[in-house]
């Protein structure tokens, strides 16, 4: 579809979320009427029952009908469409220079949406997209993000591990130079037994500190890539919260 977004589908697809302090997007995390969720192929059995949107999907019964909505928007996104996306930004008074895929679900279901992901980077270059995902448990999608996406100066992909993850898994990402983004065990916050004895997590501001927006200017952790001058691989712990 070529047809631009219209401002009030941009504003239900995007929203400004002030516990990191930028705007972000959002997938259905399960099933909905007209789509397949986002996390069906990657998730984890840890992250299936901690996930904390289960809590809010049976507070806001709504939140699956906008998951719907937005997904419908999110697969339009292409190079017809993109110009009128980035655009919406331009007027925004927050700050617009961090983005996140996504705060609710996976960015990377399927190979289309890593091409997806490649069109909005390359059109909104001025800014560092966070992009927490699970798809590195496939080979062909970890491969292909690592051409595609993690080649780009403004990417900021975090591997995301709970404690179902296994040793070995934590040793490819490590060996292939993935950051990444653990959270269910503070114990391991100090001295990770998956890692390398030289390698120690970076603590998160925001959630061992409580700095609520912090990430919007986080010098390193998941923005190690963008934000530090050597561009170095970093291992971020989140406290349990």
């Amino acid at each position: 579809m070529k047809t631009p977004f219209t401002f009030n589908e941009l504003k239900d697809m995007i929203r400004w979320t002030k516990d990191i302090g930028m705007f972000s997007f959002d997938r259905p995390i399960y099933d909905t009427e007209n789509h397949q969720g986002s996390c069906n192929d990657w998730k984890t059995s840890y992250c299936s029952t901690t996930c904390y949107n289960n809590k809010l999907y049976k507070m806001y019964p709504n939140m699956a009908k906008r998951d719907d909505r937005i997904e419908s928007l999110w697969q339009r996104i292409n190079v017809h469409t993109i110009t009128s996306l980035v655009g919406y930004f331009s007027k925004k008074r927050n700050q617009t220079k961090r983005k996140r895929l996504m705060t609710r679900g996976e960015a990377f279901k399927t190979a289309t949406d890593v091409y997806r992901v490649r069109t909005l980077l390359l059109s909104d270059p001025d800014s560092v997209w966070w992009i927490p995902t699970r798809a590195w448990r496939n080979a062909r999608m970890k491969a292909l993000i690592e051409k595609e996406i993690m080649t780009l100066s403004n990417h900021a992909v975090n591997a995301s591990l709970d404690p179902s993850n296994s040793k070995e898994e934590w040793q490819m990402l490590d060996r292939d130079g993935w950051n990444t983004m653990f959270y269910g065990d503070d114990t391991i916050a100090d001295d990770n037994p998956n890692l390398p004895k030289n390698k120690r997590m970076f603590k998160c501001p925001k959630t061992h500190k409580g700095l609520k927006g912090h990430c919007a200017s986080c010098k390193a952790g998941c923005f190690s890539f963008t934000a530090m001058p050597d561009k170095r691989q970093v291992h971020t712990h989140l406290s349990q919260h």
